[in-house]
């Protein structure tokens, strides 16, 4: 009998550890992580194609770069109902597709150079849904599901430059803009519960077909972050 009423007292002090751990409440947190983007390289090369001809420039050799990923950041701040379920809302800004030329060639009586530089950027705001899995006191699993109201940013910048004349494009430029989209994403991740109020948090998140054609092409976007939350 003693023996029942022992395990019996071990298996509710467990259940109220687990419940501890994942205590209904308000949250605020963190991410810093690394994301990368699929678009294809196409439209890049024709951005820079129209712009060496308004600036009357043929290449003659080039060297092209596409670097499709970036570092990545969110904050986020949620409210947990229960151990199974909580929502989010937040501010991502997932990292820039980064295009850049550099060109010799001529110019209309002259020759000289010609530098392109085309970063195609997604953030914006997101609302979401997790279902948790408490796996021990401390460790769970989530998945989550969202939508973002994304802001797409296209930036083109470029110098030019002749031997002995001012190309008549000018030394150089920048411009930009942007197009909102609304777009969906799902995570999947695992968090550690620490000092019972921090939870740390590995995830990885899928952004399905980000962006726009105008803004550097749509393409799926991947982060993978690392993260802290506090509930309050």
């Amino acid at each position: 009998m003693k023996k029942k009423i022992i395990t019996l007292l071990a298996m509710c002090v467990a259940a109220s550890s687990t419940a501890a751990a994942n205590e209904v409440g308000f949250y605020i947190g963190g991410y810093v992580g690394q994301a990368s983007k699929e678009v294809p390289q196409l439209p890049f090369d024709e951005l820079n194609d129209v712009l060496h001809q308004i600036g009357l420039f043929t290449p003659q050799d080039e060297r092209i770069s596409l670097d499709d990923s970036d570092t990545a950041f969110a904050l986020i701040g949620g409210y947990r109902l229960n151990r199974y379920l909580a929502f989010e809302a937040g501010f991502s800004k997932l990292g820039s597709v980064t295009y850049t030329s550099h060109a010799t060639g001529t110019y209309p009586f002259d020759s000289g150079f010609f530098n392109t530089t085309i970063e195609s950027e997604t953030s914006g705001f997101t609302v979401s849904m997790l279902g948790t899995w408490p796996l021990t006191r401390d460790w769970e699993l989530f998945g989550e599901g969202g939508v973002l109201f994304a802001t797409n940013r296209l930036r083109v910048s470029f110098r030019a430059e002749g031997t002995d004349f001012v190309p008549a494009i000018g030394n150089g430029a920048s411009d930009s803009f942007s197009k909102s989209t609304t777009e969906t994403y799902a995570s999947v991740g695992i968090s550690r519960r620490i000092l019972e109020i921090y939870d740390l948090r590995l995830v990885y998140q899928r952004v399905f077909s980000a962006g726009e054609e105008v803004t550097g092409g749509k393409g799926d976007l991947d982060a993978a972050f690392l993260g802290v939350t506090v509930t309050f």
